[in-house]
């Protein structure tokens, strides 16, 4: 291949301490970015001329560099590492181009003694046939001459390869790009054993180490991973956290006074470190300079958006009379180019880092902007959800799903900022509208929803508005779902009462959260007629996705409670309805329906609708298939099965936080079949069978539905990891496991470790959800396999 490096015996004729990168490169341990580095190096080795490695401020390019260049440099004949960031920012190209050849032909000890010659032409006769590597960093802000000379040496010479460190792309031909993105962070509620295996926490524990402030178990962990993922995994803001370690400042303290990152900055008298690190705001402002006053204030309206937005939703709320939506696009690519933003997905999403977001965000708030971006944002995504729950009863139904998960994030921002503003009403429309969509039952996230309804419900005035009827409804009815029939009546009583006094104790909203209530939780066929009534009223008002679920939930309690034949025609007429319209999740509900026990003759030998849930992602249905396959079983006489499915049933509803077999409709089946299973199998080997179900994971307890799988042997605990398990599910630091076990503080760590890898969970929180939801039903000290996180 012509221009690839034979990478064989070098000619050391004229190398100096040639490669050496310059001082403060590799004074620090590197940390991660494996994949990375081979990466490159197999780019490098396959013959690649020119490979930039972009990223955002911070994200380690030069540190990158430096340990590329170490790891290559014996391979080439020589090897030169400059370092561009002091040449500040010129107008003059040519200017900076003979400069940067100024800088090379030094390093690179050529002899010319042509005073007229130009240095470009010098330098490229000189590497013409030779194996050389050239690193170029921090060349954003003098993009255009590096550009120039990059595709003049790929151009020219015959094997010169070029590594280039910026935060936007050369955009030359034959170059090839690789991001650098942040290092791993810890998931929000790990603990101080599982922190420790993500590169970010490795990383700012070596730094704090080299400050003389090591991180112990005696620190605040908590404080350590919010400030890590705080960070984004960004190694500039992880080295300025670690030195306000060695400035002899707690985590909790640091991180209670990050002031959006302006606080993080190296002390007085800091030496050797380049002039764009000594603090976060210096290193974001090189960026920030380089964008025009348009391109600031885009990046400064993005802010508001906390979770990644697409294109059409920048258009929306981001262009106005100052900004069109034409520059709209031309400025997300240029501040993805550099590395402002992270560039749209598969998802279609662009994504800001925190500390880069919060740079732009202070500048909106200076502006005076922040509370008129704000209000079109929250129209903005008002006006997304309340479509949503108008329309995903159809084809779109699985993607208006998805619209409304993606921006879970950004609704939960709106909502805070609306009850911020006085203004909890509004905040309450909106989460009605997510609650219509059905949307946080799909993903599992509907505590969380119904949480943040309650505080918007504490937060707002008592008064018997539409908006407020309809959230006491719609809460209570998700509590009643989950089997928290205490909480959900409770919000059922206060809209009941507010609907009276407003005249509208028969809006359909009120009659089917009441007919849920009756007829599922208190297992009373009273609760057909309120359904009925919710479903007439519904779709007399154009709602049909209301009314489809009104008639779903009269299926399923029908289906539940009998009779047979109200079962048959309710469950008919929801597999009819959601065929006709297209709705793939409603069709496998209401064919779900088909199978339940009080139907005249129960379809339970047809296991796709369960598949076409799991494949569509639905992290909640799959439970209800699991208990009823188990009443199945039980009536067929497959006695230890059933047991199986029950305690598997047992351990989806404890790890995701429901309890529908505390239903009336439900717990008359379920009673039935564990009082046969107890007489036909004795209490030991029921026992054993439900154990058995209890201990698989998700995906396992799922698959017994189908009948096409049996229960995997299970990693076991030895007694005494289960006795620091149980310690740390009570809620106990690795200090008082220590004594009361009688292990050091290290061992009682190593064991966490252990333990942590053995179950596949991510830390002491994780740990304890797990250790409830296997001694919950049994209290056998055995290991399952991982639970799947929520949502």
């Amino acid at each position: 291949m012509v221009g690839v490096p034979a990478f064989t015996a070098v000619d050391k004729r004229t190398r100096r301490s040639a490669g050496q990168p310059p001082a403060g490169v590799q004074l620090t341990t590197f940390v991660g970015r494996t994949r990375e580095l081979t990466e490159v190096c197999e780019r490098l080795y396959a013959g690649d001329r020119a490979v930039t490695l972009t990223g955002s401020p911070g994200v380690g390019k030069t540190r990158f560099a430096g340990e590329l260049l170490m790891q290559m440099n014996e391979h080439y004949d020589a090897s030169v590492f400059i370092r561009l960031a002091e040449l500040g920012v010129h107008a003059n190209t040519s200017t900076v181009l003979q400069r940067i050849c100024n800088l090379l032909v030094a390093a690179l000890r050529v002899s010319h003694h042509q005073p007229n010659a130009d240095l470009v032409d010098v330098l490229i006769e000189h590497v013409r046939d030779r194996r050389v590597l050239i690193v170029l960093d921090n060349c954003e802000q003098v993009l255009d001459a590096v550009a120039e000379l990059v595709n003049r040496i790929i151009t020219e010479t015959a094997t010169v390869q070029v590594i280039a460190t910026s935060r936007a792309y050369l955009d030359v031909q034959g170059e090839h790009r690789v991001h650098l993105g942040p290092l791993a962070t810890p998931a929000m509620d790990a603990g101080r054993a599982a922190a420790e295996h993500s590169d970010a926490v490795r990383l700012l524990a070596d730094r704090a180490t080299t400050v003389g402030r090591p991180l112990t178990e005696q620190d605040d962990w908590q404080a350590i991973v919010d400030l890590v993922r705080w960070s984004s995994g960004i190694p500039l803001v992880l080295e300025l956290i670690a030195a306000q370690f060695g400035r002899g400042r707690a985590p909790a303290v640091v991180l209670d006074r990050l002031q959006g990152g302006e606080a993080l900055r190296y002390g007085p008298g800091a030496r050797g470190i380049p002039t764009h690190h000594l603090a976060l705001d210096i290193a974001i402002t090189e960026s920030w300079d380089l964008c025009s006053p348009e391109q600031q204030r885009v990046w400064a309206r993005l802010t508001v958006f906390t979770g990644g937005f697409t294109l059409d939703a920048a258009e929306q709320v981001c262009a106005d009379e100052l900004i069109s939506r034409g520059e709209i696009l031309e400025t997300l690519d240029h501040l993805v180019r550099h590395s402002i933003i992270e560039g749209a997905s598969a998802d279609g999403r662009y994504r800001q880092h925190t500390f880069l977001r919060e740079y732009g965000r202070r500048s909106l708030n200076a502006s005076g902007e922040l509370d008129k971006i704000s209000e079109r944002l929250c129209h903005w995504i008002a006006e997304l959800v309340r479509q949503a729950a108008v329309r995903w009863f159809g084809p779109e139904e699985v993607r208006w799903l998805d619209l409304v998960n993606a921006e879970s994030r950004n609704i939960a921002a709106v909502v805070a900022w609306c009850a911020e503003k006085g203004q909890a009403e509004r905040g309450l429309a909106i989460m009605v509208d997510v609650l219509l969509t059905r949307a946080p039952f799909f993903f599992a996230t509907e505590i969380q929803v119904c949480h943040r309804v309650e505080e918007l419900l504490h937060d707002g005035p008592a008064v018997a508005s539409d908006v407020r009827i309809s959230a006491l409804a719609m809460a209570g009815w998700v509590w009643i779902a989950l089997g928290e029939q205490a909480r959900g009546k409770s919000l059922l009583d206060e809209c009941v009462r507010l609907a009276r006094d407003a005249g509208k104790d028969d809006a359909p909203v009120v009659q089917f959260v009441e007919g849920t209530y009756e007829a599922l939780a208190l297992g009373r066929r009273s609760g057909f007629a309120k359904l009925a009534a919710a479903s007439a009223g519904f779709r007399a008002a154009g709602a049909d996705g209301p009314a489809f679920m009104a008639d779903l939930f009269h299926a399923m309690t029908a289906g539940l409670l009998g009779p047979a034949e109200e079962a048959d025609r309710m469950s008919q007429r929801c597999v009819v309805e959601a065929r006709r319209r297209g709705a793939e999740w409603a069709l496998t509900w209401a064919e779900w329906t088909r199978g339940l026990p009080a139907c005249s003759e129960p379809v339970t030998d047809n296991p796709e609708p369960l598949r076409r849930q799991i494949a569509l992602g639905d992290l909640w249905g799959p439970g209800w298939w699991v208990e009823t396959k188990a009443w199945e079983l039980a009536k067929d006489g497959d006695y230890a099965g059933a047991a199986r499915r029950i305690g598997g049933s047992d351990t989806l509803q404890a790890r995701h936080g429901v309890h529908y077999n505390g239903l009336a409709s439900f717990k008359h089946h379920r009673g039935n079949a564990k009082a046969v299973i107890a007489l036909v199998l004795g209490p030991v080997e029921s026992t054993a069978a439900y154990l058995e179900g209890s201990l698989l994971s998700d995906e396992q307890i799922v698959a017994l539905a189908f009948d096409d799988t049996e229960p995997a042997s299970e990693p076991t605990l030895n007694g005494r990891q289960w006795k620091v398990v149980q310690l740390v599910a009570t809620g106990l630091k690795n200090q008082q496991i220590a004594a009361i076990v009688q292990f050091s503080v290290r061992t009682v760590e190593n064991e966490l470790t252990t333990i942590y890898d053995l179950l596949g969970v991510a830390g002491r929180r994780e740990l304890a959800e797990w250790y409830r939801a296997r001694s919950a039903p049994t209290g056998a000290p055995t290991a399952p396999a991982r639970p799947r996180h929520r949502g």
